[in-house]
């Protein structure tokens, strides 16, 4: 995978964008560090056309991986429990992820 574009928020965080040059998908990677220490990684994995289908949260001691259902609705899984959120849009998930 190619880096393609890196850009510092203004709270500190960190936006990685990278490119896999086989299948055209790309994956946006958000750090969060406090006194160049990592707190969190946030990831969102996108097909090539810049549709996001997974993203991942991981913090100390917790892994969370959201993930699209077909219907568009999003699919927590967490501690070993899979919730349906049904009326909360996949992408609505990911512009809030992105928006802070």
């Amino acid at each position: 995978m190619a880096l393609i574009s890196e850009f510092r928020k203004v709270d500190g965080s960190l936006l990685r964008t990278y490119k896999n040059m086989r299948n055209g998908n790309i994956t946006h990677i958000l750090t969060n560090e406090i006194a160049g220490k990592r707190i969190g990684v946030k990831a969102v994995s996108c097909d090539a056309m810049e549709n996001p289908y997974r993203i991942v949260d991981l913090a100390k001691n917790r892994c969370d991986v959201y993930e699209k259902a077909l219907d568009g609705s999003t699919v927590l899984k967490s501690n070993g429990k899979i919730t349906k959120f049904p009326n909360l849009i996949f992408n609505t998930v990911c512009e809030r992820i992105f928006r802070k």
